[in-house]
């Protein structure tokens, strides 16, 4: 399987308003790796390439000769294809970033064997009030996407995310973050994400003063960038408390509470 410039990209995701935006800047500021705005298109094909595995292999297999290493190879090469424009104007490393990757982490693994897989886990509960304030619509349609008005379609999302994330910690080429840890501690967790990643440990000053590069105007997809233009803070932990009204924390913690107390935030 090919590769751009004989490094696997790296594939970034979590939960919609997890810090994934917030990920991307951090990883940015690194000489060698170049992540631009969210793209949409990695956890798309993936998802297209997973069900034609799962629903037309025989199919394939038999009349076409193509079995599940090639399938992987060519939708591999796809993904490579859209990555590599923004590697030749960079010179660098792809990092791509959308948060639905993390939904897709395991058939990432299947295409890209070599590739690091980076997801951010953040308190479900500042996850669903930060997302019922987001005016997100359905590009067919125009109305407004369930998880910005339900909170239990809103708890689902989180829970499949953290779970799809969790489906992965026995991967030694998975690197998984606390939102929480990392605008506690940005010094000590971009240390070990860079570790993680191979950057130089110099490469972590500029990463810490993220804001000083960031370009808000960028990411179209990405409703975070003017907060994201901003140094690291904690203002958003706990931000639920005042956010979220009794009858949607009671909905909140029905659906997302065990993973919620797996998780250590309850």
């Amino acid at each position: 399987m090919q590769e751009i410039i004989g490094q696997a990209p790296i594939f970034i995701g979590g939960a919609p308003r997890s810090g994934t935006t917030l990920l991307r800047a951090i990883v940015n500021t690194s000489k060698g790796i170049v992540c631009g705005p969210e793209s949409r298109i990695v956890p798309a094909l993936a998802a297209l390439s997973s069900q034609i595995e799962q629903l037309h292999m025989p199919v394939l297999e038999r009349q076409y000769g193509l079995d599940a290493d090639m399938l992987h190879q060519r939708f591999a090469s796809t993904i490579n294809g859209f990555l590599a424009p923004l590697q030749a104007q960079s010179g660098c490393r792809i990092a791509e970033k959308t948060p639905a990757n993390i939904l897709h982490f395991t058939q990432l693994r299947r295409l890209f064997p070599g590739s690091p897989l980076v997801g951010i886990v953040r308190d479900g509960r500042d996850v669903v009030a930060s997302l019922l304030t987001m005016d997100w619509r359905d590009a067919r349609t125009g109305q407004p996407l369930a998880i910005t008005r339900d909170p239990a379609a809103a708890a689902r999302l989180w829970v499949e995310s953290v779970e799809a994330g969790a489906a992965m910690r026995e991967d030694p080429n998975y690197f998984e973050l606390r939102y929480e840890a990392l605008v506690r501690h940005p010094r000590d967790m971009i240390a070990g994400l860079f570790a993680f990643l191979g950057e130089d440990s110099d490469a972590i000053e500029a990463a810490l003063d993220h804001a000083s590069t960031f370009n808000p105007a960028s990411g179209a997809n990405e409703s975070s960038n003017d907060r994201v233009a901003q140094p690291i803070d904690t203002r958003s932990i706990g931000r639920w408390r005042a956010a979220l009204d009794a009858s949607q924390h009671d909905c909140v913690m029905r659906i997302a509470g065990p993973a919620l107390s797996r998780l250590g935030y309850v």
